[in-house]
């Protein structure tokens, strides 16, 4: 058995990461893997240097191909065994769209978390669908490097956040929940780390102070929005040593996102030992599961709205995506403040918790349920 693997693991994002740590995964158990790029845009990104020598290696003989791009690419091909389409959805279905009829086309599709069956059979997906989680290499949450040092703040609680600045991420959301949970002498901070493809981080400071402006006077908790505690927003870019720091300074990772496959940033904080409070949604109901290790945030679903920058078809208002409670994120953010000031035992233990559940996604477990799926295939 070879696999040949088609990917967008050579551009900067979520999806490359992802691709990259699919790749890594098989080649751990011993999945002969060849890997192949498809870039979606002039992002230049460092790539693994064991994917870069799978990506050397002759494809001649792959009779499986799995195809983990966006679904407008795939494609059937009668000269492999079986064709595999492995895809990301983050609203209730992509009915609209004609993601469905290329997905068809193949012989099976693998989606990331439970949740996605049933979009993907609302979708009108009809072939046999199984579920692949993300895979982590987790090594890096053992690495030795110093957290990051936020001055005056590091000695308070600190809530962060990492992401693009998009409508799907619910920014507006974590700043109500944060200002309106905590008074400014509290010992609690936010951190947002966010970025937009095509926006110069100078630009994307102003709109980020711009939106945290709107948000405090929206808000009129108090005569004069300087009186406020201070959001601490990081636009510029961070490596990978960079994001390490950030999550071994931070305590609770914050996601209150409309919609994720998967959210690998909240995933890599239960990793360092981190608390994740994230919306029931997506793979986030897969990987926080209790409040033993984690908090998701109540909510109902409502119309997607606003991502214009997206494609035409998709994300569009035919869609429905969780729009969460905020009150439920207050309390969440709240139980674990106040775990960390009163209750130290109950609070290390969480801390605890998640890590051992995101040790459940290391490379060699879902590159053995991998195997698993492709054995069965023969």
């Amino acid at each position: 058995m070879k696999v040949l693997y088609i990917g967008h693991y050579r551009d900067v994002s979520g999806w490359a990461r992802a691709a990259s740590d699919y790749i890594l995964a098989m080649d751990s158990v011993g999945i002969d893997v060849v890997c192949r790029p498809i870039k979606l845009n002039a992002s230049v990104a460092p790539i693994h240097p064991r994917v870069e020598e799978l990506e050397s290696k002759s494809s001649k003989g792959c009779d499986i191909c799995i195809q983990h791009v966006l679904p407008h690419h795939m494609d059937y091909n009668g000269s492999f065994k079986k064709n595999i389409a492995l895809y990301a959805t983050e609203t209730s279905n992509m009915l609209m769209s004609g993601w469905p009829a290329k997905i068809n086309q193949l012989d099976e599709a693998w989606v990331i978390n439970n949740s996605m069956v049933d979009s993907s059979k609302k979708s009108n997906i009809d072939i046999p669908i199984k579920v692949i989680p993300h895979a982590a290499d987790i090594s890096r949450f053992e690495a030795d490097i110093e957290p990051l040092d936020l001055g005056s703040c590091n000695s308070d609680f600190l809530f962060y956040f990492v992401g693009d600045a998009d409508s799907r991420k619910n920014l507006p959301s974590l700043l109500k929940a944060f200002h309106l949970e905590f008074f400014p002498n509290e010992a609690a901070s936010l951190v947002i780390k966010t970025n937009k493809y095509g926006m110069e981080s100078q630009e994307l400071t102003k709109q980020m102070e711009t939106l945290c402006s709107n948000i405090k006077n929206g808000l009129k908790l108090y005569g004069d929005i300087s009186s406020y505690k201070q959001e601490i927003v990081i636009t510029g870019y961070m490596d990978e040593e960079q994001l390490i720091s950030l999550h071994k300074r931070g305590d609770c990772y914050l996601c209150p996102s409309y919609g994720e496959a998967w959210c690998i940033p909240a995933f890599d904080a239960m990793g360092f030992g981190n608390i994740p409070i994230c919306s029931n949604v997506g793979g986030m109901k897969d990987f926080v599961v209790d409040e033993e290790s984690g908090f998701l945030i109540e909510g109902s679903m409502s119309p997607v709205f606003g991502m214009t920058d997206t494609f035409q078809d998709i994300f569009t208002g035919r869609e429905d995506w969780f729009d969460i409670d905020i009150r439920s994120l207050q309390s969440s953010m709240r139980k674990v403040f106040e775990m960390w000031k009163n209750n130290d035992a109950q609070y290390q233990q969480m801390k605890i918790n998640a890590q051992q559940r995101a040790h459940k996604y290391s490379y060699e477990s879902v590159g053995n349920l991998i195997k698993q799926e492709l054995e069965n295939a023969n």
